[in-house]
């Protein structure tokens, strides 16, 4: 199949280079950036994000997908379906910004000549599809030309840092329609990718729309629920580390997106709250949990640093603060709504001198701090110079640590945002050791199999396995 993808960015990039991995697909990528163009053409991804950057090298030498930069160009390939993978950003009153996916359907219209599915990938807000083809349909007309084209909803479910995964062997695909001709086509485009028929997910398009931003706040929710009950834990002498394992074994709750820590961040959580907030409030309806989903999760960030300088009883100016992880989360370089920013703004505030490392956002928190904090090249450097550590982001490397190493910090204390470490052993080590939930925790009372599993989310196929696949 013929398939054009708008946006070069994580998501159209994504799925080009997905689909044109099966062996009857040619994908056409539109991007138009010209530098981007000729970095992707030598395989250069400008975004970390394990794997991609072998796969969409694999596709370029075997000629299935190809770059330019007008929607017009994609058109002369004949596409039969065309995915618009632009951005939406936040406005500032916390609407979603459909400029860039309004200009898309403009452009399509204005130069469409044969029948052709256009499918919003984008996270749009519920009645978007509905506006997109008036806006085909105005530039048809003005055309005086009567092409048939059909819209559909297909929302991304894609993991920052195991997309590759997600992309080739989905939980699910969820397809919004109104015709069966469409229905049929995204089948037919899928069916590689799943290997049950309840993966595939059909509906309406205003409840695909709907589906994306249902997922994404239930996700958010249950991080805000448990960070909340992290907070009282420390409060009551509580163990949330317990608590959690306590409820997860409920098989109606389970334990994904329950682990207690400062917080979500990235390019999807926050914006996508944000956003259904402000639909509610569109149809009159105060989304009210949703509301104290986001307003949970602000003030993690606000606790967290709290602690700190109540610690050092907000004398810091004479400390040198080391930061391990700058990412929102580990395996990738987003810091977009990324809890660092927060912390380091907000330690600047009372003079701090701040060593970070992370090893693939550093150059992505240089572009908003600059000379105002320093960087290391290792994490052990970051232990030399610190008085003591910031843990904001849980990769691997720092998880493996032998934690004798922390004895290298002046102070030898160290403030935990994700809960890495268990207390006992810190503690044992000669660490002052603070986390989120577990500051009660005084005795090792628990089983053996009891341990802490927040950096353990095992892939389902490793990369090399899916790419020969």
């Amino acid at each position: 199949m013929n398939i054009a993808v708008i946006g070069a960015g994580y998501v159209g990039l994504v799925t080009g280079v997905c689909f044109a991995n099966q062996k009857d697909n040619f994908v056409v990528i539109v991007e138009r950036d010209t530098k981007k163009i000729e970095n992707l053409l030598a395989g250069i991804v400008p975004f970390y994000e394990p794997g991609l950057d072998l796969l969409l090298k694999t596709v370029i030498n075997n000629k299935k997908i190809i770059f330019v930069n007008s929607i017009n160009q994609a058109l002369s390939y004949n596409p039969e379906v065309i995915f618009s993978c632009v951005g939406t950003p936040s406005l500032p009153d916390g609407n979603a910004d459909l400029s860039y996916v309004f200009a898309v359907a403009k452009e399509f219209g204005q130069n469409i000549n044969n029948y052709c599915l256009f499918i919003n990938k984008s996270t749009v807000p519920v009645g978007t599809a509905k506006k997109v083809k008036e806006i085909i349909s105005q530039e048809l007309v003005s055309r005086n030309k009567n092409i048939n084209f059909d819209i559909a909803s297909n929302p991304e479910f894609l993991k920052e840092g195991d997309a590759l995964s997600d992309f080739l062997l989905p939980d699910r695909v969820v397809i919004g329609v109104n015709s069966l001709k469409a229905k049929n086509i995204l089948k037919k485009l899928y069916a590689p990718f799943i290997k049950t028929q309840d993966q595939f997910i059909s509906m309406n398009i205003e409840s695909a729309e709907l589906t994306k931003y249902a997922s994404n706040a239930m996700l958010a929710t249950r991080i805000s629920f448990i960070n909340q009950l992290a907070i009282l834990a420390d409060k009551v002498g509580a163990d949330i580390l317990a608590v959690k394992n306590g409820i997860a074994k409920d098989k109606r709750i389970g334990c994904a997106f329950l682990n207690a820590g400062i917080g979500y961040g990235g390019s999807c959580f926050p914006k996508d709250v944000s956003a259904l907030i402000k639909i509610g409030e569109n149809y009159n309806l105060k989304m009210s949990l949703i509301e104290a989903v986001e307003d949970i999760n602000n003030n993690m960030r606000e606790i967290f640093i709290k602690n700190i300088l109540n610690f050092y009883t907000d004398n810091i100016k004479n400390k040198r603060i080391g930061i391990w992880g700058l990412a929102f989360k580990p395996e990738t370089d987003d810091i977009r709504s990324a809890p660092s920013i927060d912390v380091i703004e907000g330690l600047l505030k009372y003079g701090a001198n701040i060593l970070a490392y992370d090893r693939e956002a550093v150059n992505n928190i240089k572009k908003i701090f600059n000379n105002k904090i320093n960087y290391a090249a290792s994490s052990k450097e970051v232990l030399l110079n610190s008085d003591f550590l910031i843990i904001l982001t849980e990769w691997r490397e720092f998880v493996d640590i032998d934690i004798n190493n922390f004895n290298l910090l002046k102070d030898k204390v160290i403030f935990d945002a994700r809960n890495i470490f268990d207390p006992i052993i810190m503690k044992k080590a000669g660490i002052k050791y603070f986390c989120i939930g577990r500051n009660s925790v005084k005795e090792a009372i628990y089983e053996e199999n009891f341990v802490h599993t927040s950096w353990q989310g095992a892939r389902r196929s490793s990369f090399e396995s899916l790419l020969s696949d």
